[in-house]
C-alpha cells in the first residue's frame, strides 16, 4: 500500500512545535513544502489560503503580513482579567464571550479550573425552554459563594497547560480593594488597537485579528493583568465592540441599522461629557486642517485650468438615511469652491424614531409567500442578478448575509435605474381603518379624476414632472450602459496589459461607482467625466453613500480613476485625462475625509455641526 502524503494542514499543525517564536511566512511556506512538493505555478498560495482561513485552528496565529507565530507559543501562561456584571454574579454564570478572543474563539474547546485544578460545569441555555434567553457560561455559583464575589472585583485568569483538545484556564480571585493600577498597559493596548482596527481593510474585524497579535508582542503578556479590553473599547469613542466579538471605526457600519438577536455581555457606555468635548474639538482640529489642505487644492487646479472653480452638488438634492439632513443642503445651482466657505452654521433637527415605519408593522401582517408568488420573486432576483457589473453575483454569493447586503446596497441605485420594473410603486392610498380619517372619494391614481383636476388647477405639473422622472430614469440607464462598455474595454487592457484577473476586476469594479453616480446625478457617461463631478463624488458622495469601505480603498479608487482616463485618453476617446490625475493626486485628502467622516460619533450632540463643517463646500 502506498503512502499517503502527509496534508498541508496535518503539516502546519506539525510545524507548530518546531518554532518558538515569530517567523517569516516564506520560511513557514518553504518548510511545508520539503514535506509536500508542489510543482504549481504559485505554491505558496494554497499554503497561505489555508492560513488566511484557518491559521487559529491549525495552530497559527498571523502577526502581521510576513510573520506568524505559533498560537502554543502566545498562549502559554498568558494572564488576563475578567470584570463579571452584576447579572453574571446574581446568576452565577459567566458567559464565554469574557474568554474570547483567548480561548473559545469560533466555538473552539477549553477548560476552566480554580486553583484546586477543579473544573467548572459548562452550561448551555435549555433548548426546550423558549423563554431561556441566557448565554453559554461556566457554572461559578459555588466559588462565586465561597470567594465572597462581589460587584467590581475581579477575576485573574492564566493559561496554564495546552492540551491536544485545548487550553485549560486557570481562576483567581482578586477583590477590588487589592487591585492595582495599570495605566501605562491600558493605554498601549487601547493605542496599538485602534491603530490596528484602522488599519484593516474591512468594515469590521474579528476580536482574534487585532487582541491576540497585540498580546503576543507585549511584554506584559504573563504578567500582572491590566483593563479587559472589551472594556476599554467600549469607553472609547474611536473604536466599537459588536457582538461581543467584532472591531470597528464606522459608526455608521451597516450592521447598525440590523438589531443583534443575540444579548451583548458587553454594552457600550455613555462617553462622560468632558471626554465627548475633548474628543469632538480634537476631530474639529482635524477637519479645519483637511478644510485649508482641500481649498488650497482646489484653488490651485483651479489656477492651472483643470476646472472653473464652481462647486456641482446634484447629490445633495437625493437622499436616503440621512435624508432629513441633506434637505437642509439642497441647492441645485453650483457654489464657488474657492470663495467663503470659511464660516458655518448648523441647525438642529428632531431625531425621528421610526423612520421607516417598522414600528406600524402588526405581525399578523407578515404571511408566507404562495407557490406563485415564490416563483415571481425567483424570477426579479434571478433578473437583478444579471443586471449587476461583472463578479459582483460572486461576491454576494460568497459573502455572509450582512456582507452581501452592503454589497447590494452599493449598486440599488443602478438597479433601480436600468430594472425599475422589478421595484415596487409606494402605495400613497389611505386606509381609512389605519388612519381614523373619512376614505378619500377618488383613487389618487384615479385617471378621470387627476383630468378633471387639471382643468380646474393650471398649476399642476404633476404629471409632467412624472414624465420627466421616468425619462432621467431611462437616461441613467441609458449613460450607465455606456460607461458599462468603456469599463468593459478597461478591464480587457488591463488583462492584455499584464495584470492578474484579480487586480484588473478591482480596477474596473472601482470605475463603477463613479459611473453610477455620473448616470444617476447627471445624466452622463464616463466620457463626460469631469474634476468638478469626480471632487463631489469622492469627497461628497461616496463617504456617505458607501458601507464598508475604508480609506485605503478610496485611494485605490483614485488610483483606478487615473488609470481609467489615461487608458480613455490612449485610445483617442478623450483629449485630456489631467483632472483624473489631479484627482490622484488628492487621494490623500479623500481618505482623510472618510477617516475623519466614519469617526464622527452619531449621538454626539455635535454630530451635525462637525458633519457640516467636514462636508462643506457641499453643505453650504
Amino acid at each position: 500500500m502506498a503512502n499517503q502524503e502527509p496534508t498541508i494542514a496535518n503539516i502546519l499543525r506539525q510545524l507548530t512545535h518546531e518554532y518558538v517564536g515569530s517567523v517569516h511566512e516564506r520560511q513557514l511556506f518553504d518548510h511545508v513544502l520539503q514535506y509536500r512538493p508542489s510543482s504549481a505555478k504559485n505554491p505558496y498560495a494554497t499554503i497561505r489560503e489555508r492560513l488566511r482561513w484557518e491559521g487559529l485552528s491549525l495552530g497559527w496565529l498571523r502577526l502581521s503580513r510576513t510573520h506568524l507565530m505559533p498560537l502554543r507559543v502566545l498562549l502559554q501562561d498568558l494572564q488576563f482579567r475578567c470584570l463579571p456584571r452584576l447579572a453574571d454574579i446574581t446568576t452565577g454564570r459567566l458567559p464565554l464571550a469574557h474568554f474570547l478572543p483567548f480561548a473559545g474563539t469560533q466555538g473552539a474547546w477549553f477548560d476552566l479550573v480554580d486553583e484546586a485544578g477543579t473544573s467548572f460545569p459548562l452550561i448551555y441555555p435549555d433548548q426546550n425552554d423558549p423563554d431561556d434567553e441566557s448565554l453559554p457560561g461556566f457554572d461559578l455559583r459555588g466559588w462565586f459563594a465561597h470567594t465572597g464575589f462581589a460587584e467590581g472585583d475581579s477575576i485573574l485568569v492564566q493559561i496554564t497547560h495546552l492540551t491536544e483538545k485545548g487550553p485549560i484556564l486557570r481562576v483567581g480571585y482578586e477583590p477590588q480593594t487589592l487591585r492595582q493600577p495599570t495605566p501605562e498597559q491600558d493605554r498601549a493596548l487601547i493605542e496599538a488597537l485602534v491603530e490596528r482596527v484602522n488599519q484593516t481593510q474591512d468594515g469590521l474585524v474579528a476580536c482574534e485579528d487585532v487582541i491576540l497579535p497585540i498580546f503576543a508582542q507585549a511584554p506584559w503578556r504573563t504578567s500582572y493583568p491590566g483593563t479587559p479590553w472589551q472594556h476599554l473599547v467600549i469607553r472609547d469613542a474611536r473604536v466599537q465592540l459588536v457582538d461581543d466579538s467584532l472591531l470597528t471605526n464606522q459608526y455608521n457600519f451597516a450592521l447598525n441599522f440590523i438589531p443583534s438577536a443575540i444579548e451583548e455581555v458587553f454594552e457600550s457606555q455613555s462617553i462622560p461629557e468632558g471626554e465627548r468635548i475633548a474628543a469632538d474639538n480634537a476631530l474639529l482640529a482635524e477637519i479645519e486642517a483637511l478644510q485649508r489642505d482641500l481649498r488650497r487644492s482646489r484653488e490651485e487646479d483651479a489656477d492651472a485650468g483643470l476646472w472653473n472653480g464652481q462647486i456641482l452638488r446634484a447629490s445633495t438634492a437625493y437622499s436616503t438615511l440621512d435624508s432629513d439632513l441633506d434637505q437642509l443642503f439642497t441647492r441645485h445651482n453650483s457654489l464657488s469652491a474657492i470663495e467663503g466657505y470659511d464660516e458655518f452654521d448648523a441647525d438642529d433637527d428632531e431625531d425621528d424614531d421610526d423612520l421607516f415605519g417598522f414600528n406600524q408593522i402588526d405581525s399578523d401582517d407578515l404571511v408566507l409567500f404562495e407557490n406563485d408568488e415564490f416563483a415571481r420573486l425567483q424570477a426579479a432576483h434571478r433578473e437583478l442578478i444579471e443586471a449587476l457589473p461583472p463578479g459582483v453575483a460572486d461576491q454576494i454569493e460568497a459573502a455572509r448575509p450582512e456582507e452581501a447586503e452592503v454589497i447590494l446596497a452599493q449598486h440599488l441605485n443602478m438597479l433601480l435605474a436600468k430594472k425599475p420594473h422589478l421595484f415596487p410603486p409606494l402605495d400613497l392610498s389611505m386606509n381609512p381603518d389605519e388612519m381614523g380619517i373619512e376614505p378619500p372619494t377618488e383613487s389618487l391614481f384615479d385617471a378621470d379624476a387627476w383630468q378633471e383636476q387639471a382643468e380646474d388647477d393650471e398649476d399642476d405639473d404633476w404629471e409632467d414632472e412624472v414624465d420627466d422622472l421616468f425619462a432621467v430614469d431611462d437616461d441613467a440607464a441609458r449613460f450607465y450602459d455606456e460607461s458599462s462598455d468603456l469599463i468593459s474595454q478597461f478591464y480587457d487592457y488591463l488583462l492584455e496589459s499584464g495584470k492578474r484577473s484579480t487586480t484588473a476586476h478591482d480596477h474596473s469594479h472601482n470605475v463603477v461607482i463613479y459611473a453610477e453616480f455620473l448616470a444617476l446625478y447627471y445624466q452622463r457617461s464616463l466620457i463626460h467625466g469631469d474634476y468638478a463631478s469626480l471632487d463631489e463624488c469622492l469627497f461628497y458622495h461616496y463617504p456617505r453613500r458607501i458601507l464598508n469601505t475604508t480609506p485605503r480603498h478610496v485611494r485605490e479608487i483614485c488610483t483606478s480613476m487615473k488609470q481609467f482616463y489615461a487608458f480613455l485618453k490612449d485610445r483617442g476617446i478623450i483629449a485630456d485625462d489631467r483632472f483624473a490625475y489631479a484627482i490622484w493626486r488628492r487621494r490623500d485628502q479623500a481618505a482623510r475625509v472618510l477617516s475623519i467622516y466614519d469617526r464622527l460619533a452619531a449621538d454626539s450632540p455635535n454630530f451635525d455641526a462637525l458633519f457640516t463643517r467636514l462636508f462643506q463646500p457641499y453643505t453650504e
